[in-house]
């Protein structure tokens, strides 16, 4: 265990992480962005362009972003996130051309690159350095909860948002990014267990670089039950997401009113924000069972979201929603008692990685299952 824990802010570290999850979450314009860009005359072909670019950035930059991490610290690494979460609103605003819708969307993948892995160990690390990793399971479950009410909060605001006007809801994004930064900027790198503290130093990074791939490699290489562990949560969670995704537009036909839309995409993302019931018990079971129990919970809901009924649609989006997150929780917890502090941010972004590498083939066969009616 890390020396020096007496005098570890821990109470204030925890405050700023989850202030950092609520800077995240909150986006009054990042949740409804297609709406924004359609009512500014973007076709539904551009839109779709500039989603691809998002997730083709998002992909490519997941490994570099985490060995950032890893290399240059936690706290740098989640400030420089902050900045592309800034500087990604005020390149929308300033767009006319696709292109530069384009330009914001590829900044912004960058910036969740940043975070993604990197909050994840900078919370583990921060619990550890003060002595209290077993207190992570539930520290990670308030910020997951945290990050989904304050993302679904954007959501329920959604009609004021159309009402202060594109430009308005880009700046009010970019300033909640500036309060982000400097957050990010406030708290205290930890001392990574294996090395004291990062390597900053030029001369000191290819050695550096060197280690964190090999260590992280070997890994992956040895460890059959962290890489199960990692395609397992990654293939639920896939299928979760996409049970959510496609769930919209079933809630939207649903609603008897257009008033109650955005309450009832509030509702559905509750889901998430209310994993933490049912992590704890989830967590005291074997991980291979709590796997199959989200796993077949995840199939059922899936199966229900191609229905009709409004409270059947809206029971299996809270539900999926649950499972894929507490899930997520448990699986991160195993996850991160089995990887090395020093590659830590590197392999969380692996995870991340598979995930993505499922959303691929599964996004058009989900399509297609609902278009079909399957």
């Amino acid at each position: 265990m890390p020396k020096n824990t007496k005098h570890f802010p821990l109470p204030r570290q925890k405050r700023t992480l989850l202030l950092l999850e609520w800077c995240a979450g909150f986006r009054p314009a990042g949740s409804i962005w297609v709406l924004l860009l359609a009512l500014r005359g973007f076709s539904l072909v551009e839109i779709g362009a500039a989603e691809g670019v998002f997730h083709a950035v998002s992909l490519c930059g997941e490994l570099p972003s985490g060995l950032l991490a890893d290399l240059l610290g936690r706290r740098r690494t989640l400030a420089a996130g902050q900045a592309m979460f800034l500087l990604s609103p005020l390149l929308l605003m300033c767009s006319e051309s696709l292109t530069g819708v384009c330009l914001s969307m590829a900044v912004l993948a960058l910036g969740f690159n940043l975070q993604s892995g990197t909050r994840e160990a900078m919370a583990y690390e921060t619990m550890l350095q003060a002595g209290q990793e077993d207190g992570y399971l539930k520290f990670s479950s308030l910020q997951n909860a945290v990050y989904r009410l304050s993302d679904g909060g954007a959501m329920l605001l959604a009609g004021a948002t159309m009402i202060l006007g594109w430009r308005r809801a880009c700046l009010l994004d970019a300033a909640i990014a500036l309060l982000g930064l400097a957050a990010a900027l406030s708290l205290t790198e930890p001392v990574c267990f294996g090395r004291e503290g990062p390597a900053a130093t030029p001369r000191a990074l290819p050695a550096a670089l060197r280690d964190t791939i090999l260590g992280a490699w070997d890994l992956l290489r040895t460890d059959r039950t962290a890489v199960a562990i990692m395609l397992v949560n990654a293939l639920i969670g896939a299928c979760a997401t996409l049970t959510r995704f496609f769930l919209q537009e079933r809630v939207e036909a649903a609603v008897t009113a257009p008033a109650l839309l955005g309450p009832a995409l509030f509702a559905l993302g509750l889901g998430g924000g209310l994993a933490g019931l049912i992590t704890a018990p989830l967590d005291r079971l074997p991980y291979w069972k709590a796997a199959a129990l989200a796993g077949t919970g995840t199939v059922l809901c899936a199966l229900l979201s191609r229905g009709a009924l409004l409270p059947v649609l809206m029971a299996s989006g809270l539900a999926a929603g649950m499972l894929d997150d507490a899930l997520q929780l448990v699986s991160d917890k195993r996850l991160n008692a089995r990887f090395p502090s020093a590659q830590r941010a590197t392999l969380v972004s692996v995870s991340s990685m598979a995930f993505s590498l499922f959303m691929i083939p599964l996004s058009p066969l989900f399509g297609w299952m609902q278009s079909a009616g399957l």
